[in-house]
């Protein structure tokens, strides 16, 4: 009746404002808190989409809102009290003088300031310590309420391998390796005992049940202790190798112990001698435990079995299984009806001891779980990890944890639908979801595939969705009705790759079979088998044209194919010892490539040249993916993380965390700021992405842009080309003429004052002028031996200087197209020249690294300007005439006082030599261009950087304001010309900085061990996991139903605390 009723009103509008409008009643009216309460269920169990609400003051009591999705919420002074809040998601959720009490929630705590593996984890029998013990030898005691470390004990050398509590708690025994086994007094927290002995290997101890006697297991053999005088009772023979773990029966009569050497044995506590040999394992015995009642104990091993004995007949009673790989640790449940185990494979699991079924899998740790121990009453338990993290857990939550929407096996690839508004995941499980992107509720299960489901492509008019498996053939799907259309058949192994071409005419598929396949979508017919790998092809994409088709393969090697002619272009070889994935950039001129190897690769798609290779994941990549202005790069890894990286300066922009398994594939949102991630923990993950609104593509060029120079009357946009022409277009991109006459690189232009003239110097050491109004070539002024590198007219139009890599200054008379005169002077190439406003006096910079101003009239050089430690790039003068600004190859920029020849300011900023410097319209911005691929936005009376621009992959040569002064025409190598928005981009940069200050303030004070940048929108998995990334903290009270502080759970998550 429930589900019904939900179904039935979760499309009804009306119905969700009214619940909504109830919940917000909460806080007005204390009456209605259980109908409130009864209605924020509903929206949550509905997946109604409750991101960015205000949820001031609310009062819920009494009600599950497992999975309630509150990021950006606000809910200041909400008061919750008895909710379960399992998976809850406060990403960035204001949380200010909130009252939770009772809250329920799977994953108590986990504890933070970790920096070393915690080999074990062991609660003391009052509930109220944790104990952990780590590599370097140190040993933490823990406020299991608080999460707050209590002390630190130091005496081993070594890590430490096992610990045991004394039945009152009273002591703490601790072993380490190659060392002796240390006792310690709870209350002095001072050594009393060491144990020394025959065995160096202290790798498990435990306390018998009266705390008389300790027993040690290390190497072959197992020792028995006195715990009051430390003395040495017996020395227990048998096992063949090392002795792992020990544990002594209820009743103090038997020590069971379990070995490398795959064997169980019972021995009498009395004599010393072997009471049974237990034989059953396949692989080492890592750990035993009895239950509370010695009728049984278990055992976990190497061979991923945990196995059930009863002591008595000292026969098997069950084998369980469920765990992917080792199993290193066991535990009973004070009450004996439950058995926890920790594995190798990263889970928790908690098994029904009667039917040997699993109650629950507890997901959360990032590496194997070393250790696992219930609390004495039975409700947390504590968990150790190689991932450097001790995490409780509460029971009975997560036995009662909802079933929720999801895949039941690793997510292996997901994708966008063409409008954004669906994504679709291919998993393991042999399904396909179709999901809501902004309430991540399931739309659609699709069922057909017998095996799993390696890739799931969208068609692009969003109709069809491609699908390919492990059972051979290809699928698609009607989104509409979520039937199967067809089914292509003709592999002859498992499918790993499929791609529609962008038309939406051909579907590309990529198989263990080594072949690629061509279908024509519409016919479902094989068009094309195109052979060449000799291993599964893993990846395949198209070109944003469908010209091209890249593949990437297990035998190390990416190939480039011709889709009409069906033929190989290009091979790329010994890329990586296997390609996991190949991804095209949005301008189609950069593809991607992820390795084995856990590089990542950017090639030139028309050369196939390796233009740059990206470090930062520690293991296999397996996905990449551009986002839709190619500026950015997401990668997915082996190691669980994901990475951003700029494209255009190959840096690591963030590193985001959150998935406890390999990230198998990533996906943008073809309009939203949105990306999606998919792992083998079985789980999905939204992401948003700021990107910045700072540019517009004019023109796209897959030539360098060496020189911008906008008209006079600011409509029409000038640029040179390393393809020796010129283009003029207006500054909506529309190309107006392109003229033609160089043969080697334009590296200048000027328009003359009147506009009608365009002056061009080239590489080829000649200058050309050129009619705008008629569109041909007015002259060629020879002259100058090697490059002109610059050309500027006068402010009256009737002179042109230029500068040249021959050292010297030309003046032209434009009217006569005859030289005027030659200024020599400088002792290297001529890089810049610009007149003054008085039109008497001209600037040049230079290689010989000074700056000198000349008198046009006589020729003569008035004043030289030393202050660059390198080439003088660029000069630029203000348009009011009072000062000059310079780049140089020292990477600096200087400005100087023009009537004084002095130096006012040096601004310090780029990594690279600076290429060109310009002046706003107002004087008051300076913008600068470089090596280093970025733009930069200077306050010119303060010196202080404005405003950091990277748009560009490679080199920036030029910039040039538009006249209103809020836009930046820009020019680089092997890009597009971008018209940049400087208001947006000044913004941006204060934003940033502000947000820089305030991270430094709050981070003095919270030692936060996890990245920022970790904003998970949401997460769809069948492991309720809480989020509170972000989440801001003021006051207030959280507890947990045992009276446990939420908030150290809180901080681990990445909350930002403000009491601190």
């Amino acid at each position: 009746m429930r589900k019904d009723l939900i179904q039935q009103i979760s499309k009804d509008k009306k119905i969700i404002e009214f619940l909504k409008f109830l919940v917000h009643l909460t806080s007005l009216d204390d009456r209605l808190i259980q109908c409130g309460s009864n209605s924020l269920n509903l929206l949550v169990e509905m997946k109604v989409d409750l991101r960015g609400i205000c949820f001031e003051n609310i009062k819920i009591k009494d009600t599950s809102l497992i999975n309630a999705n509150f990021v950006n919420c606000n809910l200041s002074g909400s008061q919750f009290e008895n909710i379960d809040a399992s998976g809850m998601n406060l990403n960035r959720t204001k949380l200010f003088n909130c009252k939770w009490k009772n809250i329920k929630m799977p994953e108590l705590n986990q504890f933070e300031g970790l920096s070393n593996y915690a080999n074990s984890a062991c609660i003391s029998p009052d509930s109220t310590t944790i104990v952990t013990g780590y590599q370097n030898g140190s040993i933490r005691l823990w406020d299991i309420k608080t999460g707050q470390q209590k002390a630190k004990l130091n005496s081993h050398a070594s890590g430490i391998s096992s610990f045991c509590f004394s039945p009152y708690g009273t002591l703490l025994a601790s072993s380490s390796q190659y060392e002796c086994i240390r006792v310690w007094c709870m209350k002095t927290r001072k050594i009393v005992l060491k144990l020394q002995g025959y065995n160096p290997l202290g790798i498990s101890i435990c306390f018998c049940e009266n705390g008389t006697l300790l027993g040690s297991g290390g190497d072959t053999s197992i020792l028995l202790w006195s715990a009051k005088t430390g003395r040495l009772r017996a020395k227990l023979n048998g096992h063949t190798s090392r002795v792992n773990s020990v544990c002594f029966s209820p009743d103090n009569i038997t020590l069971a112990s379990g070995s490398t050497d795959h064997s169980i044995r019972l021995w009498d506590v009395t004599t010393g001698q072997q009471k049974a040999k237990l034989d059953g394992h396949n692989d080492s015995v890592y750990s035993i435990c009895f239950s509370p009642h010695g009728s049984t104990f278990a055992s976990g091993s190497g061979d991923c079995s945990i196995r059930l004995w009863d002591v008595k007949t000292v026969s098997l009673i069950a084998t369980i299984n469920g765990h992917s790989n080792q199993v290193l640790s066991v535990c009973f449940s004070p009450d004996g009806i439950t058995l926890a185990s920790g594995s190798a494979d990263h889970f928790i699991c908690l098994w029904n001891i009667k039917t040997g079924q699993q109650n629950a899998k507890l997901d959360g740790h990032t590496s194997g779980v070393s250790s696992v121990c219930f609390s004495h009453d039975g409700t947390i338990l504590a968990s150790g990890s190689s991932d450097e993290s001790i995490r409780l857990w509460d029971v009975k939550t997560c036995q009662q944890a909802a079933k929720q929407d999801g895949h039941s096996d690793s997510v292996n690839s997901i994708c966008f639908s063409p409008d954004g508004s669906t994504f679709a995941s291919g998993s393991s499980d042999s399904s396909i979801c179709l999901w809501d992107i902004d309430t991540g509720k399931q739309k659609a299960k699709l069922s057909g595939h017998t095996n799993c489901v390696n890739s799931v492509c969208f068609s692009p008019d969003g109709s069809t969705l491609a699908s390919g498996s492990n059972d051979d053939f290809i699928s698609l799907w009607d989104i509409k009705t979520g039937q199967q259309k067809a089914k292509l058949i003709g592999h002859t192994n498992f499918i790993k790759s499929v791609c529609f071409s962008p038309d939406g005419t051909i579907i590309a598929s990529g198989s263990g079979d080594c072949s690629i396949r061509l279908w024509d979508v519409k016919t479902g017919c094989q068009k094309a088998k195109l052979d060449g790998h000799i291993m599964c092809v893993n990846s395949l994409y198209f070109s944003p044209y469908g010209f091209k088709l890249v593949s990437g393969s297990a035998d190390g090697s990416i190939r480039l194919w011709d889709v009409k002619t069906e033929c190989q272009k290009v091979i790329l070889e010994n890329v990586g010892i296997c390609v996991h994935s190949v991804c095209y950039s949005p301008q189609g001129t950069t593809f991607a490539s992820g390795s084995e190897d856990s590089f990542i690769r950017l090639w030139n798609a028309k050369t196939g040249q390796l233009n740059a290779k990206l470090y930062g994941h520690r293991m296999s990549v397996y996905t990449v993916y551009f986002s839709l202005d190619g500026f950015v790069l997401v990668s997915g890894s082996a190691d669980y993380s994901i990475r951003l990286w700029n494209v255009g300066t190959q840096s690591l922009i963030a590193r985001l965390d959150g998935h406890s398994n390999c990230v198998n594939s990533v996906c943008f949102s073809p309009y939203v700021n949105i990306f999606a991630t998919c792992s083998k923990d079985n789980s999905i993950r939204l992401y948003q992405y700021r990107i910045k609104k700072l540019k517009k593509i004019l023109t796209q060029n897959d030539e360098t842009i060496r020189s911008v120079c906008l008209s006079p009357d600011g409509i029409t946009l000038a640029f040179g080309s390393l393809d020796c022409s010129i283009r003029l277009c207006d500054i909506t991109g529309k190309q107006k003429a392109q003229f033609n006459g160089h043969t080697w690189i334009v590296a200048s232009l000027c328009f003359s004052p009147n506009g009608t003239t365009l002056a061009s110097g080239s590489w080829d050491k000649t200058i050309r002028l050129w009619d705008l109004l008629q569109g041909l070539e007015k002259a060629k002024l020879d002259g100058h031996s090697d490059y002109v590198s610059s050309v500027c007219f006068s402010q009256d139009g009737n002179t042109l200087a230029s500068g040249s890599y021959d050292k010297s200054i030309r003046l032209w008379n434009v009217k006569a197209r005859q030289q005027k005169a030659i200024l020599f002077g400088h002792q290297d190439a001529v890089q810049s020249v610009c007149f003054l406003s008085d039109g008497i006096t001209l600037v040049s910079g230079s290689t010989d690294h000074t700056i000198r101003l000349w008198d046009v009239k006589t020729g003569q050089q008035n004043k030289q300007l030393n202050g660059h430690d390198d080439s003088v790039q660029s000069v630029c003068l203000s348009p009011d005439g009072s000062i000059l600004a310079s780049g140089g190859g020292d990477y600096t920029i200087c400005l100087w006082d023009v009537q004084r020849g002095q130096q006012k300011a040096k601004l310090n900023g780029h990594n690279n030599c600076v290429n060109q410097v310009c002046f706003s319209p107002d004087a008051n911005t300076l913008a600068s261009c470089s090596y280093d691929a970025t733009i930069r936005l200077w306050d010119v009376k303060t010196g202080q950087q404005k405003a950091k621009l990277n748009c560009y992959f490679h080199c920036v040569y030029s910039v040039c304001f538009l006249s209103d002064g809020f836009k930046l025409a820009s020019g680089g190598n092997k890009d597009n010309i971008y018209i940049l928005d400087i208001k947006t981009a000044i913004l941006d940069s204060k934003y940033k900085n502000t947000l820089k200050q305030i991270k430094k303030s709050l981070l003095k004070n919270q030692q936060l061990n996890k990245p920022l940048f970790k904003n998970a929108l949401l997460v769809i998995s069948k492991n309720p996991c809480l989020e509170a990334q972000g989440a801001l903290i003021f006051k207030g009270e959280f507890f947990n139903h045992q009276g446990v502080d939420l908030r150290s759970l809180f901080k681990y998550k990445g909350s930002l605390n403000f009491d601190n």
